[in-house]
């Protein structure tokens, strides 16, 4: 499976920025503070209208039939998510994509028994062959990308993590396994967070930027 470009070094900037047909563009915002619907705060919906060339009060957030939220009569695609005091958003023109973020200094888990219950079989041997002092990781980037598979999908987490199976070296790498239709590239917005971008079709950049104050 061929994986989407690196993601570039994320640099601190204003939208909008040129945004190409096959071109994917991540923000994240360091510091956030949790509303209750994060794709109808006012700092999404600027960066959102800045993009369509449009008023903030022009930009009507709805939601698919499972919640994945859109922009109304746009052919903008988004995706986000929040996690440890920060908040990511990704933003194509046409290209379907899901978004996942993480804390690293989130509680300690029972990694293997969590992907045996919830994973499928072989993903949970493949967290089996990874020492312990890198499993904790490797289980945390495993997560970003199938959550992000699964927002790609529209369905969500409720879907089922087993639904998108992917590869786990030795070295806690993840990529799509076999049958997979989503590209998956994992990037490290900051120190203490991961994350992971899915996405159909080719993509020919990802450009990554912290969003300015």
């Amino acid at each position: 499976m061929t994986l989407a470009p690196v993601v570039e070094d994320f640099t601190p900037a204003s939208p909008p920025q040129p945004l190409a047909d096959d071109e994917i563009h991540l923000w994240f915002f360091p510091q956030w503070e949790r509303t209750p619907d994060a794709a109808r705060s006012a700092p999404v919906r600027s960066l959102l209208a800045a993009y369509l060339g449009q008023s903030v009060a022009a930009v009507r957030i709805e939601r698919g039939e499972h919640g994945k939220p859109r922009v109304a009569a746009a052919e903008l695609e988004f995706n986000l998510s929040h996690g440890g005091g920060a908040l990511l958003l990704a933003v194509s023109r046409r290209i379907a994509l899901g978004i996942d973020l993480e804390s690293i200094r989130r509680k300690t888990r029972p990694a293997v028994e969590l992907a045996r219950r919830f994973f499928t079989p072989a993903e949970a041997r493949a967290l089996e062959t990874i020492p312990p002092s890198r499993r904790q990781d490797a289980f945390l980037r495993l997560w970003c990308a199938k959550e992000a598979a699964l927002k790609a999908h529209g369905r969500g987490i409720g879907f089922g993590l087993d639904r998108f199976e992917f590869a786990l070296d030795t070295a806690g790498r993840v990529a799509p396994a076999a049958g997979n239709p989503w590209r998956v590239v994992a990037f490290a917005p900051s120190p203490e967070h991961v994350g992971a971008l899915a996405h159909a079709g080719l993509v020919s950049r990802v450009c990554a930027f912290v969003a300015r104050n």
